[in-house]
């Protein structure tokens, strides 16, 4: 069985959402020969998930999910060669969708990851309105997509993250690699969150493998 890495690393000098806490790992000094390092992170720092309480306070934080949530079948929707701040359409999406069971995790694949440390970064494709809905009305349980944010990070809206946490959608964002799978084929995701007590969300080490 082959499991593909779709997760970003974490590392000094990363990029962020503008606003979030800058990642940091520093090795702290510990009695020799033991090593530890210190992590200043954000709870949404490179590939992550969002839960409900990222958008709406009092709402199901990350810990509070039950862990079958963040392990789905799924599979990959490749809405590539779009332009700068370019919505993606629910034409574009649903065909994608055929293979997809209730519940499962529909993953966008725009290839922006390739600009994780150029300046186009925040320049991203973003869902649409209508498409944020069709997902929701589909019984997508998770979308994730290979950019910072579903929503338009030069306009600054919101709708996405509200129309989906509000539907008790989750959101895994920052995603790299998608290039590595076959749009429509099955597979079998992993979003795994750290257990983060009354957190609203948490990075994640993202694995797909085929069943």
């Amino acid at each position: 069985m082959s499991f593909f890495d779709l997760t970003l690393p974490v590392e000094n000098g990363m990029t962020y959402y503008p606003g979030d806490t800058e990642p940091s790992i520093v090795q702290v000094g510990t009695a020799s020969p033991w090593i530890v390092s210190e992590l200043r992170l954000g709870s949404h720092t490179g590939t992550h998930v969002d839960a409900a309480r990222h958008r709406f306070p009092g709402a199901t934080p990350i810990d509070a999910y039950p862990v079958a949530r963040f392990v789905v079948p799924g599979v990959v929707v490749a809405v590539t060669d779009l332009a700068d701040d370019q919505p993606i359409t629910w034409e574009m999406v649903e065909p994608g969708l055929a293979r997809l069971p209730v519940g499962g995790a529909a993953v966008l694949f725009t290839g922006w990851d390739r600009h994780v440390r150029d300046e186009r970064c925040l320049r991203h494709p973003y869902l649409a309105a209508e498409t944020a809905r069709g997902l929701a009305d589909a019984g997508v349980g998770v979308v994730g997509i290979d950019s910072m944010n579903p929503d338009s990070s030069v306009q600054g809206t919101t709708y996405v993250h509200e129309t989906l946490l509000g539907r008790g959608v989750l959101l895994v964002e920052n995603l790299t690699g998608l290039e590595q799978l076959e749009p429509g084929t099955l597979y079998r995701f992993a979003f795994l969150p750290l257990r983060l007590a009354g957190v609203d969300g948490s990075p994640v080490r993202a694995i797909a493998w085929e069943e």
